[in-house]
């Protein structure tokens, strides 16, 4: 059986399942045991006094040893629909492009699951076909972890509303005509964020912080004088977590905000948002960060920036390591070792390792991983965790160890943030 139709369609999600019946795609002449199944509700079928000359015509050229079956299963069929009436229907005439997508989308919820991102490019392609193959363009090199809601998402911040987030033939074709400036704003991004030693493909799991940059240099083409406040608005939104919830409604937010500043990002701008005002509690917070958590991660690895290489892997690790704090040197009280044991865990006793040299440390006091090194790498070792040589590595001098580096990257922190 053939499905031409709408109607066609509702029945086909019904009766596949409950008659013999198979579907084919095929368009063109229908072979002797297929049937066009609209034709069931067409008026001969319906009058009892013409039904049973519609289901002989209709199988007519059915092998006589196929007959009998074909039309029981007309007849069963048409009980199904008018007699039983488990399938209900309704003729659609004049209908638009909107609304048969929007009957396409309440019908598949009976068929095939589809994502939210499935249904936008079907959408999508009504109006314009190549969709797809033109976002495939741009999903490659520094963009080949990110996937279509990121072209969506950032779309609908360029030329719609991301809230309500409606995608419809007056989105996609302006989406369509504005193609090359859209790609030109993603190489713009990827540029700048270079120029910040910072890789784009970083954020392929979490592109949202992305999208006000995106916004603000489509629409102002000196976007390169305001790199210093885009850092500072990437890395505030990063550290504070600005986008941990509520996300359409922050970046519709900050839509307006750069609307209002002249198609700006501006520190002025930033310290006018509540969640993005550097504040000392908010320092504080970032301080007190844990290993393992993901903004002591971003914050390890923006602050090391200038030193860390690319081609290597790094992961958190402890300066000080948790087992030493099993242990009280004679000079330290147990009260003190109770209080250093809370702050094992916290950044200014984290670092960046190279997985390798993450394995060799291990659990070696920070003195002897520090005397296991050559004078080279033991200057470089203070430049990176940005405290001078003067500061004592032992075990027993943790609290001056932790307080010195504690006030090395707040500096630092602020630095990247004002």
């Amino acid at each position: 059986m053939k499905v031409k139709d709408t109607a066609g369609l509702a029945l086909r999600l019904f009766i596949s399942k409950i008659f013999d019946i198979k579907f084919s795609d095929k368009i063109g002449k229908l072979s002797p045991t297929q049937y066009d199944i609209k034709n069931i509700l067409t008026e001969k079928y319906q009058n009892q006094k013409t039904r049973d000359n519609a289901i002989e015509e209709a199988i007519e050229n059915v092998p006589d040893d196929s007959k009998d079956y074909a039309r029981n299963i007309l007849q069963l069929l048409y009980k199904k629909i008018f007699i039983e009436k488990i399938i209900r229907y309704t003729e659609v005439t004049d209908m638009k492009q909107d609304d048969a997508l929007e009957m396409f989308v309440r019908f598949n919820s009976g068929g095939k699951s589809l994502s939210k991102s499935d249904i936008t490019m079907s959408i999508l392609e009504v109006y314009w076909p190549s969709a797809k193959t033109e976002f495939g363009k741009i999903l490659k090199n520094s963009y080949e972890s990110f996937g279509t809601d990121f072209i969506i998402r950032t779309a609908l911040m360029l030329y719609g509303d991301v809230v309500k987030s409606n995608i419809n033939k007056e989105f996609a074709v302006t989406l369509k005509n504005e193609w090359k400036q859209f790609e030109k704003a993603l190489t713009g991004l990827d540029d700048m964020l270079k120029n910040m030693k910072i890789d784009v493909s970083r954020f392929s799991s979490s592109w949202n912080v992305l999208l006000p940059i995106i916004y603000f240099i489509y629409y102002n083409s000196e976007y390169k004088k305001n790199v210093k406040s885009v850092r500072s608005y990437l890395l505030r939104a990063i550290f504070f977590t600005y986008f941990q919830s509520g996300t359409t409604s922050k970046l519709q937010q900050m839509k307006s905000n750069i609307n209002e500043y002249n198609f700006e990002i501006t520190i002025e701008m930033l310290n006018q948002i509540n969640d993005l005002r550097i504040t000392e509690g908010k320092i504080e917070d970032i301080i007190n960060s844990e290993k393992g958590s993901r903004v002591a991660g971003e914050v390890l690895y923006y602050t090391s920036l200038d030193w860390l290489n690319k081609n290597f892997k790094y992961e958190q690790d402890h300066l000080h390591p948790e087992s030493g704090f099993k242990y009280k040197p004679s000079s330290v009280s147990p009260e003190e070792l109770k209080e250093w044991y809370g702050m094992r865990n916290r950044l200014p006793n984290l670092h960046l390792l190279e997985g390798r040299s993450n394995g060799s440390k291990s659990d070696m006091r920070l003195i002897d991983y520090y005397n296991d090194m050559n004078e080279e790498q033991q200057t470089r070792f203070f430049s990176e965790i940005m405290i001078s040589n003067k500061i004592s590595l032992e075990f027993k001098d943790f609290s001056k160890f932790y307080e010195t580096r504690k006030k090395a990257l707040i500096d630092k922190i602020r630095s990247l943030l004002e």
